[in-house]
């Protein structure tokens, strides 16, 4: 009788074999080309969040108005706060973009606070008609950016004595509104994904409701900083 022809167990399991490892490698390829999507989607997403974030902030910022925020009323002599500012927070009165400005300007408030990874930029605000001190802190805040390693606001004022621009991380006199503000993030991203330096001029006197000082010299200074800020990152 003729044999038949077949299989050996051993050509059976070198097969599947061969099939097991031919699926283990799409598998993974498909594994890659899908964390690929993600990980783009979600850097498309977060420069989308930076970007917005910025513009926003820059806006407002620029929209600084000054109208006194808090004052004891029972202290003639005492200050009246219109503009609050140090290198985690900033405080102001400023109108609200489109239909959230409804009801007049707003306490604005952008900060730095402790998040889960890192510091969180926030935004607070509360209605200026009807505001009492610590409205602001009982807001509910708008988280802009979240995980980041440093950050820090500062100022743009002039001298008294010889009217010479200069830059503070800290603004002294809260009866009047600077020349500018600027704003500094270290994100610490893994993907490269950095914000771009942000200074906006404000140009208005907090407590004549007119400009102090043309806009020449402010703008000069802002863009001598941005052009030795690019020359340092080179």
């Amino acid at each position: 009788m003729r044999r038949q022809a077949g299989f050996t167990l051993i050509e059976v399991m070198l097969a599947i074999t061969l099939v097991a490892l031919i699926m283990a490698m799409a598998y993974g390829g498909f594994r890659a080309s899908i964390r690929a999507t993600t990980s783009g989607e979600e850097l498309i997403e977060e420069t989308n969040r930076l970007r917005v974030s910025h513009q926003f902030v820059r806006t407002q910022l620029s929209q600084a108005r000054p109208l006194i925020i808090e004052q004891d009323e029972n202290d003639a002599e005492a200050d009246q706060v219109r503009f609050e500012g140090d290198g985690q927070r900033v405080r102001f009165v400023a109108p609200m973009p489109g239909y959230l400005s409804y009801g007049g300007p707003y306490v604005q408030q952008f900060s730095f606070e402790r998040g889960a990874d890192g510091l969180d930029l926030v935004f607070h605000f509360a209605l200026l008609n009807g505001y009492l001190p610590g409205d602001i802190e009982d807001s509910d805040g708008v988280l802009l950016l979240e995980g980041l390693r440093d950050g820090g606001f500062f100022f743009l004022d002039l001298d008294e004595e010889n009217q010479e621009p200069f830059w503070s991380d800290f603004w002294e006199d809260p009866e009047r509104l600077p020349l500018a503000v600027g704003l500094n993030i270290d994100m610490d991203r893994a993907n490269g994904l950095a914000w771009p330096e942000l200074v906006t001029p404000v140009l208005v006197d907090g407590g004549a409701g007119a400009r102090r000082s043309g806009p020449t010299s402010a703008e000069a200074l802002i863009l001598d900083r941005a052009r030795r800020r690019a020359r340092e990152r080179q």
